[in-house]
Parts: structure tokens; sequence; C-alpha cells
């Protein structure tokens, strides 16, 4: 039997995202820096600023689901030395990763909400179902551990183990 290795999805994703993702979530907090981060005042920012808070949170969406091939890529070097680190912390990280995305898509209702029935309609009614359970709501935090994970499983691929790292030093 052979096995194959497959490089999905490839160095210049892989790159584009590493370099793209987190740069567009930074510059989607930067652009929103200036609001209080919590929904009454970001609800209320988007109605002063839509094209800035649209923006901000467009930038961070899409530099957040530009961030899976760099995990992706990091998940397959970790793997060559530490499968269970990588593992681990790639799924988390992953996970975390689709609830951002889902609090994204919630975002975006609640600021089609401010245009379609105002400010305060839109924060009572984020309001009311503020603590509404979702099945990707409790992968949230699930980003925070996995990054620690992932970057121990780097780590101790790299500098924790007998032999050549799985990529330069």
């Amino acid at each position: 039997m052979t096995t194959t290795s497959v490089d999905f999805p490839g160095r210049w994703v892989e790159g584009a995202g590493l370099v793209l993702g987190p740069s567009l979530m930074l510059a989607g907090v930067l652009l929103r820096a200036g609001f209080d981060g919590f929904f009454p005042e970001q609800l209320a920012a988007f109605a002063g600023d839509p094209v800035l808070m649209t923006a901000s949170y467009g930038a961070f969406a899409v530099g957040n689901v530009l961030l899976w091939p760099a995990v992706i890529a990091l998940v397959r070097r970790v793997w060559a030395v530490r499968p269970r680190w990588a593992l681990w912390g790639g799924v988390m990280v992953l996970s975390g990763l689709f609830a951002r995305s889902i609090h994204a898509g919630v975002s975006h209702l609640a600021f089609q909400l401010v245009d379609v029935q105002g400010v305060e309609t839109a924060q009572k009614a984020v309001a009311g179902s503020y603590g509404a359970f979702h099945p990707f709501h409790p992968l949230s935090p699930a980003i925070f551990f996995g990054w620690i994970v992932l970057a121990a499983g780097a780590w101790r691929a790299c500098w924790g183990s007998p032999g050549p790292p799985p990529w330069p030093r």
C-alpha cells in the first residue's frame, strides 16, 4: 500500500493566508479602535459611520477566513514531529475560527437591523438574544487554547526534540 502526501492548499495559498489573514484582522480592529467594543456602542457607531464599521467588520471577517490555510501549514509542519500537539492545536484553532465566522454573520445581521429598524430597536433585539445558545458558541474559547497548544507543539517540534526540525531554524 502506498501513502501519498497532499500539500493542500499549497504554499502560495498558505503564505497568502499567513500574511493577509492577520493583516486584515489587525486593520479591522484598528478601524474600530475609537469605539467601545460592546454591542450597544458598536451598533451606535455603525449608525454614525456605517462605511467605517462595515469596512472594520468586513476586514476582520475576511482575515479570519484567510487564516485557515496558514493554520493548516503550521499543523502540517508540527505534525511531522509532534502529531498530537498538531492535531489538537489545529482542531481547536480551526473550530474557533469557524465560531468567529458565525459571530461575523450575527454582527452583520445586527448592523442590518440598525439600517432597517434603527439603533434602539437593534440594541434591544441584540440585548434580548445575547445569551441565546448556538452550537458553535461553546467553541469560541477553543481558539485561545488552540493557539497555545499549536505554539507549544511548534516549539517542541523545533527545539524540544532531537533531530532536525520540520522547517529551517
